[in-house]
């Protein structure tokens, strides 16, 4: 019977090979503060574990908006990359008799707590996950699992932002300021000021993403 490090191992090692940039696990029981909505266990009974996976926007084309009004259809160019790839590790875990199901994003999980919870960066002033690796420029999807994994130690606070006021400073909404997140002051502004690519492709503002300097290289 393989251990619980060992299948995590395995899956670490397979997400790498298919080209996933960022992967963590957390216990679902870390979930219980959440609505219910919101939690794990609304979505797979018995489940054990959260997978966190993360795509690295090494560019920011990557973060582009497609919405063709005619047919009703919208789409995230780095979210298709992502929900593929949860597909592949549904079926690796469904290939050793786990059960997994991939988390939508409404109403979800809340990812940016997730990755937290699984130990891969902490949220910084600009509400975002913060990486050692790939600062800010990450979107991320979340899969669900009656499969138990090695968890990664949960962030509380983020050592990258102490003396830092970057990302508060180079919001054009002022939507970090005071040390809160204002949804409505960042959602309006983006709106106001979406870039268009094409008649049906837009990018949102993502000053909040490009400023952060953890990451660059």
């Amino acid at each position: 019977m393989v251990t619980t490090k060992e299948l995590t191992d395995e899956l670490i090692a397979y997400c790498d090979k298919i080209g996933i940039d960022i992967v963590g696990f957390t216990d679902v029981t870390n979930f219980g503060k959440f609505n219910k909505e919101n939690r794990p266990d609304s979505y797979l009974s018995n489940s054990k574990t959260v997978i966190v996976i993360g795509f690295h926007l090494y560019d920011i084309i990557l973060d582009a908006w497609n919405k063709d009004e005619d047919k009703g259809k919208s789409s995230h160019f780095a979210d298709l990359i992502l929900l593929d790839q949860c597909h592949r590790i549904k079926n690796f875990l469904a290939k050793k008799s786990f059960k997994s199901k991939i988390i939508p994003y409404k109403p979800g999980l809340y990812l940016k707590d997730a990755a937290a919870l699984a130990g891969i960066g902490p949220i910084g002033k600009n509400n975002l996950l913060i990486t050692k690796t790939f600062g800010s420029q990450v979107r991320l999807r979340s899969l669900v699992t009656d499969a138990e994994l090695s968890y990664g130690v949960p962030i509380q606070e983020s050592e990258y932002c102490k003396d830092c006021n970057i990302c508060v400073n180079s919001c054009p909404a002022g939507a970090l300021e005071g040390g809160k997140y204002n949804k409505d002051l960042c959602c309006n502004y983006c709106l106001k000021n979406l870039k268009p690519l094409s008649k049906n492709t837009v990018i949102w503002c993502n000053i909040c993403i490009e400023s952060c300097p953890i990451g660059k290289k």
